[in-house]
């Protein structure tokens, strides 16, 4: 087009002067007007003042100064005469008019359109597949939508795609916006530039359309999802599934809720209690600091015990030592209120805590002092969990095989055939030697430091004495041990003394332990230093303080704590935590055994760890392969057997994969690091790259969740906490 070769003319009317105010079709098959530089109702550009009776407006593009014989725009009420020729002429424009011929074809096609009857199906079409770039990607569809119809998609929301061309339908869920775009030139053009930042200035914009990324869910073929081997074809209708269809879809149904799938006013993440494939398959409560990770806990212990489930928690900070009671805090009332929730503390709250400890709520009704057996204990995990150095642990094994032998030869066990067949069938690697005390290992571990010592070595046969001729052990003689204020450990000597039932023939445990004679007496002095700390510490076989009641514990509805808040040892968590997870397991297996054998249905049991970093640590998982073991064999067998296991950190990083390997549920809440983040994005393989990218970015409370029977990894608004929570700094 000729524009009087003065350089590039202003976006002007052109051939679009005389074209009908309803073209052909829209992007939905609806008539609609063709893109033009006026607002959604008409509205005319920038303009300048112009004389009534329908004369020109001048059109002045933004940022642009007003030149002589600027652009005109016409909008007559009706298509004019094309002026003759020598008339246009004669005024000099600059634009010539659409062809007769060309006005005709689309006044023709104008009318074709207006007469024919639109589907009725494309009525509740909220958009439309887009055609394919260089650079789409496999299972991503881009969808296009009206201006009117961006309200009908959110992220996450799930939608139908009609491939009307070769009668295929697929099932998707938006993963990325909608975007808007306007229609009539690139987002980034300088045009669109210059109106968006002429805001203030500008009374009109480009008309707009929405484009949203679907990823495919797969194929509905005769009911059922399969993989999709196709592409939908492009100008194929889309349509949201209504809540009911997508909770279908998604798999989200179930009594116990967690919270509102982002993306849906009503749709709430729910999980099935009596499903197998749910709670036993483990999960990981992972985040930082203060994105939410307590209250989720908290949350998921109001709703399990709702269910029924026996909830055991160990709670190394006593965060949940109240949930008993409703919560006070404002903002978690204020949340439950927009929620239409209402506080309430659970029903059956026991709280467990060691003999000696205090608990942070020392006044609760059913507060239960225990103490730890340590013949329940694997002497190997036990030896992981104090940091025995490889000479220590051999050397407390050959004292624990000589204890068991003492043990027979002074009558306490085994003592009839079913005790032999139970000494025979013990399982060291899980468990520890039935009757065994602290103090038996100790008075052993003594006799083997006497032996080497200068009076050992002059009994080269040792003889029984009697117990008044016997003097006391060599424990405070030992390389930075403290002086023990108990009554049993005067004054150190260099002579042996014992103070188990080994008292009794001291003869007896020299015979024993010269005929498994050892050396390097340095080892022997550091492993009784180890034991001793640890029987001074007070918590096993303390004859005032009974064991775990673990049959009550799993009591259907009942939250046990156990309230680790004042043990201020790691070390010490973890002797506990072994020690309860082994006894849970067994007696979760007894009762099992016998709901099978009556034709009954068990109880499901949810143990929550937290901390789960301090209890098995990256940094440490190669020196503690039996007390990993022992998790994963209560990970595994727990599975058939209702017993599911929550790891709550917020520290991934310090888990080792091992650990992750065995969970297969997750609830991630806000992480910042991307370190962490691309760790965790290679162990969960099911959340998509658009899910990871908002991890950084969620809000306390929101969280993705992936369980094993959601069709698809979400975004979820976890429910706020209707019990009281004790904030920890």
């Amino acid at each position: 087009m000729s524009n009087d070769g003065k350089g590039p003319r202003p976006p002007g009317p052109g051939l679009f002067e005389n074209i009908p105010s309803r073209p052909p079709h829209g992007l939905n098959g609806h008539t609609a007007p063709l893109p033009s530089l006026g607002g959604p109702r008409g509205e005319s550009p920038h303009q300048t003042p112009q004389p009534s009776g329908g004369e020109d407006r001048r059109l002045v593009p933004p940022g642009q100064p007003s030149r002589a014989a600027p652009t005109t725009v016409r909008r007559p009420a009706s298509p004019p005469e094309t002026p003759p020729a020598s008339a246009r002429e004669g005024r000099g424009d600059v634009v010539r008019s659409t062809p007769p011929e060309a006005r005709a074809a689309l006044e023709e096609l104008r009318n074709d359109t207006t007469a024919s009857q639109l589907d009725p199906e494309l009525e509740l079409a909220a958009g439309f597949t887009h055609f394919d770039t260089a650079s789409s990607e496999d299972n991503l569809v881009t969808i296009l939508l009206a201006r009117d119809d961006l309200h009908l998609l959110a992220s996450q929301t799930l939608v139908r795609v009609k491939s009307r061309e070769d009668k295929r339908t697929y099932l998707g869920v938006v993963v990325r916006g909608p975007f808007t775009e306007p229609n009539a030139v690139p987002a980034n053009s300088t045009m669109a530039i210059g109106v968006v930042t002429h805001g203030k200035k500008l009374t009109y914009t480009f008309d707009y359309h929405g484009r949203a990324e679907v990823e495919l869910l797969g194929e509905e073929v005769e009911g059922v999802l399969k993989p999709p081997r196709f592409r939908p074809r492009p100008q194929s209708p889309v349509f949201v599934l209504d809540d009911k269809e997508s909770e279908r879809v998604l798999g989200v149904g179930g009594d116990l809720c967690l919270g509102v799938v982002v993306g849906y006013e009503r749709m709430e993440a729910r999980l099935n209690a009596r499903d197998k494939s749910v709670l036993p398959r483990h999960t990981g409560i992972i985040g930082t600091t203060g994105g939410g990770k307590s209250t989720t806990v908290a949350t998921l212990i109001h709703r399990a015990q709702a269910e029924g489930i026996a909830t055991v928690v160990f709670d190394v900070e006593g965060e949940y030592t109240h949930v008993d009671e409703p919560t006070d805090h404002a903002a978690m009332l204020e949340a439950l209120k927009r929620r239409g929730l209402r506080p309430q503390g659970v029903r059956d709250l026991h709280l467990h805590h060691l003999t000696g400890r205090s608990s942070r709520n020392p006044r609760h009704k059913n507060l239960h002092r225990f103490a730890l057996n340590f013949s329940s204990l694997s002497p190997y995990a036990l030896a992981e969990i104090l940091d025995m150095s490889d000479a220590q642990q051999e050397r407390f094994l050959k004292a624990y095989d000589v204890t068991k032998l003492l043990l027979e030869d002074f009558k306490i066990f085994p003592l009839s055939d079913q005790e032999k067949q139970q000494a025979l069938d013990v399982d060291e690697l899980s468990t520890g030697y039935p009757r065994m005390t602290i103090q038996h290992v100790l008075d052993v571990v003594s006799a083997y430091i006497y032996s080497l010592s200068d009076e050992g070595r002059a009994e080269a046969k040792p003889r029984a004495r009697a117990s008044s001729r016997r003097k006391e052990p060599l424990l405070e003689a030992l390389e930075g041990l403290d002086p023990a204020p108990e009554e049993d450990s005067p004054p150190p000597s260099h002579a042996l003394s014992l103070h188990s039932e080994f008292k009794s023939n001291p003869g007896m445990v020299m015979r024993r332990v010269m005929a498994q004679s050892s050396r390097a007496e340095i080892s022997w002095k550091a492993l009784a230093s180890k034991l001793h700390r640890l029987r001074r510490l007070n918590i096993f076989d303390v004859g005032t303080a009974p064991g775990v009641a673990y049959n009550s514990m799993l009591a259907p509805g009942r939250v046990s704590v156990i309230d680790l808040s004042d043990t201020d040892s790691p070390q010490l968590n973890n002797l506990v935590i072994a020690d309860i997870l082994r006894g849970l397991q067994e007696a979760q297996e007894a009762r099992y055994e016998k709901a099978n054998n009556q034709d009954q249905a068990v109880t499901p049991v949810l143990i929550i760890i937290e901390e789960a970093h301090e209890f098995l640590s990256a940094s440490r998982i190669s020196q503690m392969p039996v007390l990993f073991e022992q998790v994963a064999r209560i990970a595994k067998r727990g599975r058939k057997r209702w017993l599911g296991l929550v790891f709550v950190t917020q520290l991934p990083q310090h888990l080792p994969n091992e650990v992750l390997g065995l969970l297969n549920n997750f609830i991630i809440h806000k992480m910042t690091d991307s370190s962490v983040i691309s760790r965790m994005q290679r162990t969960v393989g099911s959340i998509d790259e658009s899910l990871w990218n908002r991890v950084t970015r969620l809000a306390p409370g929101q969280a993705l969740v992936s369980f094993s029977n959601f069709a698809r990894p979400l975004m979820v608004a976890v429910d706020p906490a209707p019990v009281k929570r004790l904030l920890v700094d």
